[in-house]
């Protein structure tokens, strides 16, 4: 995705922002259906904390409107760097913003941002750097950072099969990867769909695996670009990606620690073949 060059800010200032102090203001009824919705491809979804706005400006989400709660700008507007200065700027009495999340997590500055294109496996074939597939880890938090990982490291894209996940666009992803779910593309595919590709394409599978006899360090050895496929946190590698797989590695490590969380190893796998 394109970054924005933009350096404008946009400012919740007092004479440029409408106000929403009921439950029953339309634009507070149009961030309930968005937190409503449980639409694989949803046409609007929401954006929270600076960081993560930011972030998703700057890779070309385009944004329909930004909220900020009243108490988060009691001391002074806060700015957005980069966002355009015409996109629709509100701010919401706190009460109103509480009883629209319900239990969902609240924040105190979010947007509602139009949905750009899912990415595809077929994104994958003109780019370089190697593929991570997590083959059915579920934990949200460990697939937003490895995101972030893949995208430091350089990685083509992250393929999820069997994540629970019904959209990339997920509020937990987008917050646990900081934004960079936008960055580095996220592909949502079938075990079936995913088998295809890496075979269409000829790509070389390696895996992690305790019991392995080859030393992660030894991955450098394979200099063809790689699907490192990460199994779930309970089950490991499907056997659908297992007969796959040509190259397993073993990460050693002191035996009074049982395994090491999905996220650390992907980016030890990252790096480990980046180096080579």
């Amino acid at each position: 995705m394109a970054a924005a060059t933009s350096t404008r800010a946009t400012t919740f200032a007092p004479a440029t922002v409408q106000r929403i102090d009921s439950a029953r203001h339309p634009a507070a009824r149009r961030i309930a259906d968005v937190l409503r919705s449980r639409s694989e491809r949803p046409k609007v979804f929401v954006l929270d904390d600076l960081e993560n706005i930011e972030q998703a400006v700057a890779c070309g989400v385009e944004l329909d409107g930004l909220y900020a709660t009243e108490s988060s700008v009691a001391n002074g507007p806060p700015a957005l760097i980069g966002v355009d200065p015409d996109v629709p700027v509100h701010v919401i009495d706190d009460a109103v913003a509480r009883s629209l999340f319900g239990e969902q997590k609240h924040s105190r500055i979010f947007a509602l941002a139009h949905s750009p294109r899912s990415p595809r496996l077929s994104d994958l074939i003109e780019t370089t750097g190697d593929i991570i597939v997590l083959d059915g880890v579920r934990l949200v938090g460990n697939i937003g950072a490895i995101t972030r990982t893949a995208c430091a490291l350089g990685a083509a894209g992250i393929v999820l099969l069997e994540s629970g996940l019904r959209t990339t666009l997920d509020r937990r992803l987008i917050r646990a990867s900081r934004g960079l779910v936008f960055a580095t593309p996220v592909i949502l595919a079938s075990r079936a769909e995913c088998a295809d590709f890496i075979q269409r394409e000829q790509l070389s599978v390696a895996a992690l695996s305790a019991d392995a006899v080859d030393a992660l360090s030894s991955i450098g050895a394979v200099t063809r670009r790689l699907a490192i496929v990460l199994g779930g946190e309970r089950d490991g590698v499907s056997s659908e990606l297992d007969a796959l797989t040509a190259h397993r590695y073993a990460i050693p490590m002191s035996p009074n620690v049982e395994s090491l969380n999905v996220s650390v190893a992907a980016g030890l796998a990252l790096y480990e073949h980046r180096s080579r």
